[in-house]
């Protein structure tokens, strides 16, 4: 602080304000200005607990004789402005958007229809009944009793028939179909995001004053009838920070993101891969054949008719009877008798056939049917990037204000320093 005059006497109390920080100073002139805002001085006939202003500053700040400062001694307004800053906190909250994929599983059952070409081979057994016709030639002869031989010999024909058979075979095939199905999956993914929001915090400051206004004590003279030597400071009554330039802010500080759910599009899959098909039995369709191959007919032996049609006999002797021979005629030697019968020819009959027997079975192609998409399964959520959206800014918290700079005396807004 700055030294100040000597004074004694009688003094009066003008109302003041406080202000924050101390300021010490020397007046113009020959007189001395002391300053405290903080008033923290031992008060004194030289000093009040805020300081002294001395007279000479007075004037000299007001430029006014002594006369008119004799005059309005006790109608000055003191005031102090203390350079200061004022702490700022502001609550944030910032909007996110993260893009997110899901991997997903699709199961799927397709359903397919195999066509089936059966191919046949019929064998058959072919049943033959053989009529015949048998020429027949008969031969009679025989011996009376005078030497004399009689030969007769006759043709007819007699009906017959054989059994028999033959094997043969025949190609053929059909066509059929069967149903089935096969299990499979396909894997895929899809692409979503999710809007969030996170809160924050910013600090910062803005620059300005502390105003007070100064209480003081007109000092007088004691060696002179009233007149005043100076004035003594008595308090700072604080009316405040005053902002004086805008905020500076710092780097907002940012909590975790909270996110809501993940809104999806729609899933892009692969191909399926399946297992094998589970087909029913084959439907199919009659044969359709070709002639039947048979090799030859092999025949037992014929049975005859036990009827033969005979034409007349015809005689080595005209005229002669062969009941001769055969009606036990006494003139026959029974010994000499001989009837041979000779069969012919024979005529074969018609053919029937017989059974046909199933061949093989050979599959044919598979024809693909529709896929039926089964349930999707949803698997794990890969959380991409966020992108950090707009900050709303909240209400600004004022803090405490500190003073950066020391005081500075005015009186009647004339600054004294």
């Amino acid at each position: 602080m700055i030294g100040f005059k000597k004074w004694a006497g009688r003094a009066t109390t003008v109302c003041a304000m406080t202000a924050v920080a101390t300021l010490a100073f020397a007046s113009a002139a020959s007189a001395s200005v002391t300053f405290d805002p903080t008033c923290s001085l031992t008060r004194s006939n030289g000093t009040g607990a805020c300081g002294f202003v001395g007279k000479g500053d007075v004037q000299t700040a007001l430029g006014w004789n002594n006369a008119k400062l004799q005059a309005q001694a006790g109608s000055l307004h003191f005031t102090s402005v203390q350079p200061a800053t004022q702490a700022l906190t502001q609550s944030l909250t910032q909007a996110g958007t993260q893009a997110g994929t899901q991997a997903g599983t699709q199961a799927g059952t397709q359903a397919g229809t195999q066509a089936g070409t059966q191919a046949g081979t019929q064998a058959g057994t072919q049943a033959g009944t053989q009529a015949g016709t048998q020429s027949m030639s008969e031969d009679l002869s025989c011996t009376v009793d005078n030497g004399n031989p009689l030969n007769f010999h006759r043709t007819g024909s007699r009906d017959g028939a054989r059994s028999g058979s033959r094997v043969g075979s025949r190609d053929g095939s059909r066509a059929g179909s069967r149903d089935g199905t096969r299990s499979g999956s396909r894997a895929g993914s899809r692409d979503g995001s999710r809007a969030g929001s996170r809160d924050g915090t910013r600090s910062g400051s803005r620059p300005g004053n502390v105003d007070g206004n100064v209480s003081y004590t007109v000092g007088y003279d004691v060696r002179v009838k009233n007149q005043i030597n100076g004035f003594l400071l008595n308090s700072v009554t604080n009316t405040g920070f005053v902002p004086t330039g805008d905020p500076v802010w710092n780097a907002p500080t940012f909590g975790d993101y909270t996110f809501g759910d993940y809104t999806f599009g729609a899933y892009t899959f692969g191909a399926y891969t399946f297992g094998d098909y589970t087909f029913g039995d084959y439907t199919f369709g009659d044969y359709t054949f070709g002639d039947y191959t048979f090799g030859a007919y092999t025949f037992g032996a014929y049975t005859w008719s036990s009827t033969t049609t005979w034409l007349d006999w015809v005689p080595d002797t005209p005229g002669s009877n062969p009941a001769v021979c055969t009606g036990n005629n006494s003139h026959v030697d029974p010994g000499s008798i001989v009837d041979i019968v000779t069969p012919g020819a024979i005529t074969p009959g018609a053919i029937t056939d017989g059974a046909i027997t199933d061949g093989a079975i050979t599959d044919g192609a598979i024809t693909d049917g529709a896929i039926t998409d089964g349930a999707i399964t949803d698997g794990t959520i890969t959380d991409g990037a966020i992108t950090d959206g707009t900050i709303t800014y909240g209400a600004i918290t004022y803090g405490a204000v500190t003073t950066t700079g020391p005081a500075h005396l005015y009186v009647n807004g004339t600054a004294l320093s």
